[in-house]
């Protein structure tokens, strides 16, 4: 049974934030759309995949169709994209597979899975709900590769494809065992010109950032998309790392009520009833965090889907209307608040079409645009001496090892699981050797001295 072998494999949704892919595919659908779109500006992962195993996943796609017994099966991807479509159309016509393909335009964020949903079918996904809730199904064209990989040769995800950009000597798509520490990608790429630098655990929007203070403490996830090494630079600081308190004290002296980040608000703009200059308008009237109850407005905030687009091309002042509903978010979760969907319709703006973020101009904010051509097309595939396995790299439970420090154990061995009744992946060893220690966060393995 496929869902049986997903779930063997320990697959979780390569593009995001890892929900449990059997999980996902347990169900039925109208809809089975693949997201192929790399939401993120400078990731080349998608098209790496879709250039050269094109085959391997339209074999995996028109198999999850089967599964989920879906009427339409629609690969959702950019149209300039054209190298990639033509190997996508090749396969698809060598397979006979029915499978047709979207083309959307190049905009920000056409990968996130609502956006796409709406793209394709014209449905918005109700606020807090998922896909499902209007007959879709969405799963990422990498993780339909790691599918294949299970359904053909039982193979569990050991291994991540991965971009590593921006200020390095060579930038290239490198292929490494899970638990690969961040070091050994960046010697892979020839390292950087920088002697203190900034990084990005995923894209320039809504990936991670760090320093190269804490550069080396970082591995690679089975959700890792890309790793970007830039220099220090103010911008990029004060977009990820301005203390909350700075944030709501230029909230309320600064903000003057525009608008412009809830018109280019990408849920705004399909229909969901989110108005964060609304949001930032009742910060300057709160006292803050005591004021954060039940209050609709405060509860708007639940619906963000932190893409960013409003503090980095949106809000003329430079402010951060997304780091405001992040914290408005946490603290309405802390006291157990929810947003409760009345039912009301979800109206698309009419404006949207001409409302949409091109990517470059976020590139050109961020001052990145110089690596937007930098030469990705080869691939370096390295295993290392030694792996550090996080226990918890998916939504759900972390799970909870199988193997002991001493133990021996062979590349896609079992090594951890979670406990019966939860929600995870379980985990394998990505490659063979003597584990070294196991503690409640990681499991350590390192290769057999010849």
């Amino acid at each position: 049974m496929l869902l049986e072998k997903i779930h063997k494999s320990g697959i979780v949704g390569a593009g995001g934030a890892g929900f449990p892919t059997s999980k996902k595919l347990n169900a039925k659908a109208e809809y089975l759309i693949i997201n192929a779109a790399e939401c993120e500006p400078l990731l080349k992962t998608d098209h790496y995949v879709m250039k050269h195993f094109a085959s391997e996943c339209i074999k995996a796609i028109t198999a999850v169709g089967k599964t989920v017994e879906c009427e339409h099966i629609v690969i959702a991807t950019k149209d300039y994209y054209h190298e990639e479509i033509a190997c996508l159309e090749a396969a698809i016509k060598e397979q006979n597979a029915p499978i047709t393909i979207h083309k959307m335009e190049n905009f920000y964020p056409a990968g996130d899975e609502q956006v796409m949903v709406f793209e394709v079918t014209g449905r918005t996904v109700p606020p807090t709900g998922i896909p499902l809730q209007v007959g879709c199904i969405v799963s990422n064209i990498t993780t339909m590769l790691n599918i294949y990989e299970a359904m053909e040769h039982e193979t569990p995800v050991t291994q991540k494809l991965i971009t590593v950009t921006g200020e390095v000597n060579k930038p290239t798509m490198i292929l490494v065992p899970i638990g690969t520490s961040f070091s050994t990608c960046l010697e892979l790429a020839g390292g950087t010109p920088l002697k203190q630098f900034i990084f990005l655990n995923g894209g320039p929007m809504m990936g991670k950032i760090g320093n190269h203070n804490n550069f080396h403490d970082q591995v690679v996830t089975k959700t890792t998309s890309g790793i970007i090494i830039l220099e220090e630079k103010e911008y990029l600081y004060s977009l990820h790392e301005r203390q909350m308190s700075q944030i709501i004290t230029q909230a309320k002296a600064a903000c003057i009520q525009c608008r412009l980040c809830t018109q280019l608000c990408p849920r705004f703009q399909i229909g969901i009833p989110l108005h964060p200059h609304q949001v930032m308008r009742h910060l300057a009237t709160s006292d803050v965090p005591n004021d954060i109850d039940d209050d609709p407005i405060w509860k708007q905030a639940i619906l963000c889907c932190e893409c960013g687009i409003c503090e980095v091309i949106a809000c003329p002042m430079s402010l951060s209307p997304r780091q405001v509903n992040i914290y408005v978010k946490q603290r309405l979760a802390e006291k157990g608040i929810r947003y409760e969907y009345n039912g009301e319709e979800l109206i698309p703006q009419p404006m949207r079409e001409y409302q949409k973020t091109p990517p470059k101009n976020i590139l050109l904010k961020m001052g990145l645009e110089k690596y937007v051509n930098n030469d990705l097309s080869q691939l370096i595939t390295f295993e290392p001496d030694e792996v550090f396995i996080p226990l918890k790299m998916h939504i759900g439970a972390p799970c909870q090892p199988v193997v002991k420090k001493g133990d021996r154990v062979e590349k896609g061995q079992l090594i951890a699981d979670m406990d019966e009744g939860k929600l995870g992946a379980p985990i394998h060893a990505s490659i063979s050797g003597e584990v070294i220690c196991v503690s409640d966060s990681l499991i350590q393995i390192k290769k057999d001295v010849a």
